[in-house]
């Protein structure tokens, strides 16, 4: 990471992988809020639903920002991506098996073709290969051409996606489909936003808390009249949701200021999803927060919930640097060996 790079973007970066790990402290780990819950204490299901909506932008938030800078795929970014993702889940994994820890054996299989524990990552696979198309679009489309297939796709996805559910390929956002519509709209804010990405940061924040209060309104009415436990309001690719990420975008645009901590800690952001989601590493954290509620006055557990995940949060970009250092040797190994063969020949 560029230690003179602008760092409000980076700072985004690390507030959408804290918003990941909060994201997973409530409803992952305690639970959907349901009917009954309204119904007993409706102040507590009401925080719980605000705090749900308010974080679930994080995934589209990091999409965003790869749209929002573009991404550049090479072999070597590739292999470097893969290397990241397989040492953080193999090593998580396995420190935690030597601490006592269960992890069973086809977890670590599942790992391996990233099954459950990291969805994010084919999906983000699919859009990094795909990157070259969408950015050769970019490029050539005009601004009515790229706003009418941007529209249209969020159309598209809004119809058989969210509001109809999972109809097509967008798994509540949960999958590459999804991610190129998010990365067409950040790189056509970029190049096309005008107004929109010069609005004060505080109209964006408001902005943002009214795309975030609006469904939560939605979400709690229809919990308290027929118990629905899911709900589309609460999907990634809920038009509400991308709205609120897209504003929490052009706020953080409009700071301007630079810092080498920032940009180190955000070198390694990813390694916070990867690090907590890994086998065996996840069940202990949703067990560690869901036993902290239980045992704990619910006013003091969001606190709790900021300071503990962002000691987490640490603890993995630490871990990732070990990562980088072993991967910075390798690549002085193979480097070498480049050299050698050359002067063979």
């Amino acid at each position: 990471m560029n230690k003179h790079r602008d760092s409000n973007f980076e700072l985004l970066r690390i507030v959408a992988m804290m918003l990941v790990l909060l994201v997973h402290v409530n409803y992952l780990s305690l639970g959907n809020v349901t009917q009954s819950e309204i119904i007993e204490t409706p102040w507590t299901a009401f925080v719980r639903i605000f705090c749900e909506q308010l974080c679930i932008v994080s995934v589209n938030l990091f999409v965003l920002l790869s749209g929002w800078f573009g991404i550049k795929p090479t072999i070597k970014k590739c292999i470097s991506l893969l290397f990241q993702i397989l040492f953080i889940g193999f090593a998580s994994s396995l420190i935690y098996k030597f601490a006592g820890g269960e992890v069973i054996a086809w977890e670590f299989r599942r790992l391996s073709w990233f099954g459950q524990h990291y969805w994010f990552v084919p999906a983000y696979f699919i859009l990094f290969f795909l990157s070259p198309v969408l950015n050769a679009f970019c490029e050539r489309a005009n601004k009515r051409e790229f706003a009418m297939a941007v529209i249209s796709f969020f159309v598209v996805e809004a119809l058989f996606g969210w509001i109809k559910g999972d109809c097509g390929h967008y798994i509540g956002g949960y999958s590459g489909m999804s991610f190129i519509g998010l990365y067409l709209l950040a790189q056509y804010l970029r190049r096309h936003g005008g107004k929109l990405c010069s609005m004060k940061w505080w109209h964006n924040l408001l902005l943002y808390l009214l795309f975030t209060i609006i469904p939560v309104i939605i979400s709690y009415c229809c919990i308290y009249a027929k118990d629905f436990e899911h709900l589309p309001a609460l999907s990634y690719n809920s038009l509400f949701v991308v709205a609120a990420s897209v504003s929490l975008l052009l706020m953080f645009r409009q700071f301007s200021f630079k810092s080498r901590i920032v940009n180190w800690l955000s070198a390694s952001a990813f390694a916070i999803y990867l690090v907590h989601q890994a086998p065996g590493v996840n069940g202990l954290y949703l067990k560690f927060f869901k036993e902290s509620y239980q045992s704990m006055h619910g006013a003091l557990f969001i606190p709790f919930a900021i300071l503990a995940t962002s000691i987490i949060g640490l603890i993995c970009v630490i871990f990732d640097k070990l990562r980088i250092v072993i991967w910075e040797q390798i690549l002085s190994v193979v480097d070498k060996i480049g050299h050698r063969i050359i002067k063979v020949k």
